[in-house]
């Protein structure tokens, strides 16, 4: 398992992102962090689930550490403050079998705010890919002990295909929550606007 991938080889084929679009308005603001897995296990088989074609051999992770500038420029998009850890981002870079690019993957927690149900902590963990082209590629939803109606295609499908300039308001621009999960639906579409604009600011050069 490699780990690193050189600097320029990897802006090669972000520049094919077209992630320097004019950006859309955020959806409503709401607090967030990324999302991490404890072993290369679990976090390899999360994406795979986000890029089933990719060599599983041949993952990649790019980190990269936020400027004070691009600090201040994602908050001001974002609506909320960065946690720490998240000015030192993990992008996990997909190829397929024969060394072709196929995108960037993250994990994102919108939901600082503690949700209890059944006496304990409901998570929202949710994976992003991003494909070549600077569209998401793929959005799941992992071990969600809510609606499970938020896990499926029918709903994070609406997501597919779109970038930056595009809407990610629940009830605007084809968008339809899941019938009463309202706000856990617009949490996940704010994860896939946050994805995307973190790897504008980090990758999109």
């Amino acid at each position: 398992m490699a780990w690193k991938t050189p600097l320029r080889t990897l802006l090669t084929a972000l520049a094919l992102f077209g992630l320097g679009a004019d950006v859309a308005l955020a959806p409503a603001p709401a607090e967030a962090h990324l999302a991490k897995w404890g072993s290369w296990e679990v976090t390899h088989r999360n994406l795979m689930r986000l890029f089933p074609d990719a060599d599983p051999n041949a993952w990649r992770i790019k980190r990269y550490q936020f400027s004070a500038k691009e600090i201040e420029q994602l908050e001001k998009k974002l609506g909320f403050e960065l946690y720490p850890e998240d000015k030192t981002p993990e992008f996990y870079v997909a190829h397929d079998t024969d060394g072709q690019f196929l995108g960037v993957a993250i994990f994102i927690d919108p939901r600082t705010k503690p949700k209890i149900l059944d006496g304990s902590v409901l998570t929202l963990e949710i994976g992003i890919g991003v494909d070549a082209r600077g569209t998401i590629n793929r959005v799941a939803v992992y071990d969600y002990r809510g609606d499970v109606r938020l896990t499926k295609d029918a709903f994070l499908d609406q997501l597919e295909g779109r970038g930056l300039d595009s809407e990610f308001r629940m009830g605007k621009d084809g968008l339809v929550p899941v019938a009463g999960e309202d706000e856990e639906s617009q949490l996940v579409a704010n994860a896939g606007y946050e994805a995307l604009l973190l790897m504008k600011v980090a990758l999109g050069r």
